[in-house]
């Protein structure tokens, strides 16, 4: 027993020295310096494409400085945030020493780093993308200006154009990503860029831009990571049948996928209890609902809260008046597998379970619902 029990040690032993082995270290730091007297800076990885499990790391601020050194196995998308105070956007941090310099009046914006992505790749990005950039700024500022306008009360009709403009952005700046990753092939930040898109769902030109990544990159843990994701989050694409969930109701009922096939119409909604955005949208919801729902529109909402936030799940369902299906995919085990991590996240499904749009705005489904159930009504 004692002779298999040493086999198993050294089994395991030989094991991860392979890993470390495929997964070589490399030392990094980085020393910045901020336009405040006091605080905590955290340094926020993406964790999920981290070899080493590193999820974030904090520094207090002594002098107007601070510092962080650890150990990573490829450029690392990360961002900085002070105390609720500050966050910056996204930078990739390089193995060796680096600076980098944070003025928190600044917030999201990419600070001024001094490593070799940083000095070399980044401005090329930053020039190629400087006029989409400028017509973001333009749409932003139009919103922002309705919205006052309006008093934060924008008539359906005009957020929908708004809508329709920030559609045509995004399209426009993924496709100036694919262009720009292949003529710069070997670009990290391109590729962080991708993956905090893939954050936000999949969609099928992501497949086109990680193609035009070199293979060093794809080679990558992060890059095998985003390989995955890709090949995942095509099972919520546009065109494709909504997949069987492993969750259960509230009443452990399981989810059936036959829900589309009695209705013309289904939202399949995914949110959490703690979540504003998904919470702020359920007076709309519930006002389409009572209006379609006897016309051949359903809801299924599909919450990912943990396990220990049931009693506040049913409270926040009970309090928000949601009459429609519910399930639980306790802990988002099979959200997560499809790559869903922003929420509210929703997808609008025909009676044979296929797919029709995605993260529909309350505009669109209300536009949507009136068009299909009158005409079939």
């Amino acid at each position: 027993m004692r002779n298999v029990f040493i086999l198993l040690m050294l089994s395991l032993l030989n094991f991860t020295n392979v890993i470390g082995q495929n997964e070589k270290q490399y030392y990094f730091e980085l020393n910045g310096t901020i336009n405040a007297d006091t605080g905590k800076i955290i340094l926020i990885f993406f964790s999920e494409f981290v070899s080493n499990d590193l999820n974030e790391l904090e520094a207090p601020i002594e002098n107007n400085r601070f510092s962080f050194s650890g150990y990573i196995t490829e450029p690392q998308g990360v961002f900085v945030i002070l105390d609720n105070r500050f966050m910056s956007s996204n930078f990739i941090l390089d193995k060796g020493t680096q600076s980098i310099t944070l003025v928190t009046d600044s917030s999201r914006k990419v600070p001024n780093v001094d490593n070799r992505i940083m000095t070399n790749d980044y401005p090329k990005y930053n020039e190629y993308f400087g006029e989409l950039r400028k017509k973001w700024d333009k749409f932003y500022g139009k919103s922002d200006s309705l919205q006052v306008h309006y008093n934060y009360n924008i008539p359906n009709t005009i957020n929908l154009n708004l809508k329709k403009e920030d559609d045509s952005l995004r399209i426009e700046d993924k496709e100036m990503l694919l262009k720009y990753c292949k003529k710069h092939p070997n670009s990290f930040f391109a590729f962080w860029r991708l993956v905090d898109l893939l954050r936000w769902g999949y969609e099928p030109i992501y497949d086109s831009i990680y193609n035009a990544l070199s293979e060093e990159i794809k080679g990558g843990y992060a890059g095998t990571i985003v390989s995955k994701k890709l090949n995942d989050g095509k099972l919520l694409t546009v065109g494709e049948e909504f997949p069987l969930l492993k969750c259960k109701g509230l009443n452990n009922e399981p989810f059936n996928l036959d829900v589309f096939n009695k209705n013309s119409l289904t939202l399949v909604d995914f949110w959490f209890s703690s979540c504003y955005p998904c919470r702020a949208q359920f007076n709309k919801l519930r006002n389409l609902y009572h209006q379609f729902s006897t016309h051949g529109f359903e809801i299924v909402g599909i919450s990912i809260d943990k396990d220990s936030n049931r009693e506040h799940l049913i409270d926040v369902i009970k309090k928000d008046k949601l009459v429609w299906k519910q399930y639980w995919d306790i802990n988002g085990r099979e959200t997560n597998q499809l790559s869903i991590n922003v929420f509210p996240t929703n997808f609008l499904i025909d009676s044979k379970g296929v797919i029709i749009a995605k993260n529909i705005s309350m505009e669109e489904l209300e536009v949507s619902l009136n068009k299909s159930l009158q005409q079939e009504n």
